[in-house]
């Protein structure tokens, strides 16, 4: 996470609550937007990991509850007919928080959070946070959000339920909650620094870390090809830059320097990506330290295989067919398959079945991509205008690199027949 040393806090003397601007970086966000782990945000892209960590929505519910209590009790407020029940108010409070503190102004983040209470996607962070301090938004665009939460409970046709919280109470003690989640401090420690606040005592500091990194970008979606690709490792604000990092890959394609497994203070860290000669997958180079880690993720897609299988009757044309005819003394049937596996050899199984009488089978397994077989004419069931049967061809290619590809008419490619006339 990221933090600062020197923060300046603007106090209003009625609330006695700051709007304190600091950074804590991390790889996912865990609540309220529920996201999947192998999603790399950009700009402008969908919600993935984020910056800025923020809690989970139980335990900002469980703040909320807390609030609600210290209101009645402590400061023995008289509960307010509300439409946002408290749950609702601090999940998307907490939201559209997420989206300023990830460069969205007022406007948008505000739209984003209204669309996702009408049942649409979340949507994506605005840019990445700067390098230093974190800019929560100001008390007043919070207070704003609030009350346009209770516009738009009240236009859905939520009932009235009641709170000691007024609204902008509620508006900034979240905020303030989550200024010192988002800056390293536990559920506990937060709470209890919002509530001397709230007692009329002074703003107290931060959590911060004496270890922290950063990670710049965070993660790559990469092609199949492959590449050599650089971030950077960044201490975090108020962390020593001399506290000692390790790194490690979690996927054998993703490999870097030896030199690189160990360091301190900001580097530039250079690894390479292996090509991908199969399906889609996901790898992670770790990075820890005392009391701390992150990982930087790569995405990479996988190679399409293109392979084809083609039927000749050399009788009748040159040219594709779906059908061979026995018209003659013997008919043969040629077949070619291709594939674009990575290997440098290919291995060819081939079979080929159909009903003549009785079942009939050829089988071929070698290094040709050709495969024939023949037969005649007027044997059982053959007719004039040739008697159409079910031709069942199957070949599996496999290439020296163990990938293999498995084609079968009728299957995954298109029906062949066989014809089955008497001999004119």
């Amino acid at each position: 996470m990221r933090y600062v040393t020197g923060l300046v806090i603007l106090i209003a003397a009625s609330m006695a609550c700051s709007r304190g601007n600091d950074r804590a970086v991390a790889q996912l966000p865990t609540g309220p937007t529920a996201v999947a782990e192998t999603t790399i945000a950009y700009v402008g892209g969908v919600s993935g990991p984020m910056d800025v960590l923020f809690p989970g929505r139980n335990e900002s519910f469980l703040f909320r509850n807390d609030l609600e209590t210290k209101y009645a009790t402590s400061l023995g407020r008289a509960p307010v007919g509300t439409f946002v029940d408290k749950e609702g108010e601090v999940v998307w409070l907490q939201e559209y928080i997420r989206y300023r503190v990830n460069g969205c102004d007022h406007a948008t983040a505000m739209s984003r959070v209204l669309t996702q209470i009408d049942g649409g996607a979340a949507g994506g962070i605005c840019s990445a946070p700067p390098e230093g301090v974190v800019n929560f938004p100001p008390r007043n665009d919070v207070f704003d959000a609030r009350r346009a939460l209770e516009t738009k409970y009240q236009q859905m046709g939520r009932g009235l339920s009641s709170s000691t919280v007024d609204q902008e109470g509620a508006a900034i003690w979240i905020t303030e909650y989550l200024r010192y989640r988002t800056n390293g401090c536990d559920h506990a420690t937060a709470e209890a620094k919002v509530f001397s606040q709230i007692d009329g005592g002074p703003v107290p500091p931060i959590c911060t870390p004496a270890c922290g990194y950063v990670l710049s970008p965070g993660g790559l979606n990469a092609s199949s090809n492959s590449g050599t690709q650089q971030f950077d490792v960044r201490p975090v604000s108020g962390a020593s830059p001399t506290c000692r990092w390790t790194a490690q890959s979690t996927a054998p394609w993703l490999t870097f320097d030896s030199t690189l497994s160990q360091g301190f203070g900001f580097s530039t860290f250079t690894y390479s990506i292996g090509p991908n000669t199969g399906g889609d997958r996901t790898g992670f180079i770790d990075f820890t330290w005392q009391g701390g880690g992150v990982r930087y993720q790569v995405n990479q897609t996988g190679t399409p295989f293109v392979s084809n299988l083609t039927l000749v009757d050399p009788y009748r044309s040159i040219f594709e067919t779906d059908e061979c005819w026995f018209k003659s003394q013997p008919t043969p049937c040629n077949f070619t398959a291709t594939t674009n596996l990575p290997g440098n050899t290919y291995t060819f199984d081939w079979s080929a079945t159909y009903e003549y009488g009785t079942t009939k089978t050829f089988a071929q397994n070698s290094s040709s991509n050709q495969f024939s077989f023949s037969d005649s004419c007027g044997g059982p069931g053959a007719t004039a205008e040739g008697a159409p049967v079910d031709l069942i061809v199957r070949v599996t290619i496999t290439d020296n690199l163990g990938n293999t590809v498995t084609m079968q008419s009728g299957g995954n490619r298109p029906p062949m027949r066989v014809r089955l006339f008497t001999c004119s």
